[in-house]
């Protein structure tokens, strides 16, 4: 049979079956890559859907990386206390390919003056055949019109055409629980030593690099405080990388930003609850002092963000209340 004589709707018949298949198939492969490192490609569409809402051009900071960042820079404090605009979109495990993704998607209907980019996965390494895989399930993604901002494979991921924005402030989560870091807080032990960052890693770091150049957007440096992902080999590397390239990098496993690490963690020092956020978050606004931001709270096309705003604080005042007011029993032993 001439291929030109197949109709549309066998066409579109045979690419909603393929992308099906192609779902099914790819199923396995997604647990066992969160399992391993986190990433689904289809988290990074759920991203760029989100941002895709939002008006064109409306965004002033765009904060890229894994679940470091958006653990520890809030949108709606920001918003709150400065009136900046902040978009999150950091994702759980994400390697620095699908920070590229997510930060070509963004810059395609936002003109950030400030791209904020959290540090942890440079350090991230990948076998091959992960890598592979990865680029595989990407291009799908993006050549099959079913998964690509389209309401099928929302159906198919969570059996309704709606996102699942439930808790999501701008891409932030509030986390409440506490579990306290154990460790004795000398985690960034002076080293000269250097931390190495793969080629990949630094390929895609020099891609996001120009993207932001290109698009007229200044690339900032920053390493929430984690003691389970830090140390002073990696800061070393990174303030390295920061020095060739004229930018700005923000340690904070090194300020002191008055981290509790008993109540503001939530996993034992791999993550910030929204205690330990509302620390970093005071941080990076005076960081953006200095970028000439625009303060748009008088402005009533972002009358959206105030209503946000009002759910969020009247949730995380509470929770951030109760995470201080918390007593530990006495130590034995």
């Amino acid at each position: 049979m001439d291929i030109k004589q197949i109709s549309a709707r066998e066409k579109a018949l045979f690419a909603a079956g393929l992308a099906i298949l192609l779902l099914l198939v790819s199923i396995p492969f997604n647990i066992y890559q969160k399992k391993q490192i986190g990433t689904n490609p289809l988290d990074i569409r759920l991203v760029e859907e989100r941002v895709e809402r939002e008006r064109d051009d409306s965004i002033d900071v765009l904060v890229i990386g894994d679940s470091e960042s958006y653990t520890s820079v809030s949108p709606m404090q920001i918003w709150r206390e400065r009136g900046y605009s902040v978009y999150m979109c950091g994702q759980p495990g994400q390697t620095t390919a699908g920070m590229l993704e997510v930060l070509s998607a963004s810059l395609s209907t936002q003109k950030p003056k400030v791209v904020i980019m959290e540090t942890n996965s440079l350090f991230r390494t990948r076998h091959d055949l992960d890598q592979l895989q990865d680029m595989m399930a990407e291009r799908v993604a993006s050549v099959i019109p079913v998964f690509q901002y389209h309401n099928l494979w929302k159906h198919l991921i969570n059996g309704s055409g709606n996102v699942n924005i439930k808790k999501n402030y701008k891409g932030f989560v509030i986390r409440t629980d506490i579990k306290p870091y154990e460790g004795d807080g000398s985690y960034m032990k002076l080293s000269r030593k250097e931390k190495k960052i793969s080629r990949a890693n630094k390929d895609a770091f020099y891609k996001m690099l120009e993207l932001c150049k290109k698009h007229g957007a200044r690339l900032v440096l920053y390493s929430a405080p984690s003691p389970r992902n830090y140390n002073m080999e990696k800061h070393n590397r990174l303030k390295r990388l920061a020095s060739e390239n004229h930018l700005h990098y923000i340690d904070m496993n090194i300020k002191e930003l008055g981290i509790d690490w008993r109540r503001d963690t939530a996993d034992g020092g791999d993550h910030l609850n929204i205690s330990g956020a509302e620390k970093t978050t005071a941080y990076i606004e005076r960081i953006l002092d200095r970028e000439g931001l625009v303060d748009h709270r008088p402005d009533g096309a972002y009358a959206g963000w105030d209503k946000l705003s009002d759910r969020y604080y009247h949730y995380a005042a509470k929770e951030i209340k109760r995470i201080r007011n918390k007593t530990f029993g006495r130590q034995t032993g």
